[in-house]
């Protein structure tokens, strides 16, 4: 009778035991997962993430059968604006590619040029830039578009500067299409 009593002690404090180490693992598993979302909700609230959406996939800016139309160069000149003033310094590699497929092959080592320039200010300080466009101007005749607008410029999500813009967009014909041939601010004398 009293081994009956000794042998439910020991496997009475077995499993007490096993409780205890199966509740101190929970309890360090609960405390651990808190911890982690505090530090993520600390990380969340201490960083800044702002993000520049360019509001197009360009092509390659070929036109099937050559119907380049006052449509079609007013939606390549908006790509390039966005692509060229859209810009911060997570997007630089994607406005550049995209003045590369747009630009005609002449013309494209300069425009190329003009982009690192700024992209290179943009990557130095930081910033962010945003275009607004209000209004869109055509010379369909000599393939020019001008399109006038805002232009913001970002500090983290702090709105910095915002001033009028009015840039020049030429585009060359070339094979049944159109390409890229310059693009730049119009200044206030023009």
């Amino acid at each position: 009778m009293r081994l009956e009593g000794v042998m439910n002690f020991q496997n009475m404090d077995k499993a007490l035991r096993k409780s205890r180490r199966a509740l101190m693992v929970v309890g360090v598993s609960a405390v651990a997962l808190v911890g982690s979302n505090v530090l993520m909700a600390a990380k969340m609230y201490s960083q800044s993430n702002q993000v520049v959406l360019v509001p197009t996939v360009v092509s390659d800016g070929m036109v099937a059968r050559g119907s380049v139309d006052k449509g079609y160069v007013e939606a390549l000149a908006l790509d390039a604006v966005y692509a060229m003033y859209n810009s911060s310094p997570r997007t630089i590699l994607y406005g550049r590619s995209v003045l590369e497929r747009l630009s005609g092959p002449a013309e494209r080592a300069s425009i190329l040029d003009t982009y690192d320039r700024i992209s290179k200010d943009i990557t130095e300080r930081k910033i962010s830039t945003v275009f607004f466009p209000r209004k869109i101007e055509h010379n369909f005749a000599k393939y020019e578009v001008v399109v006038e607008g805002d232009l913001a410029t970002y500090l983290e999500t702090t709105q910095v500067t915002r001033e009028d813009r009015r840039i020049l967009i030429r585009f060359k014909p070339q094979a049944g299409s159109v390409r890229l041939a310059a693009i730049g601010k119009i200044s206030a004398q023009e």
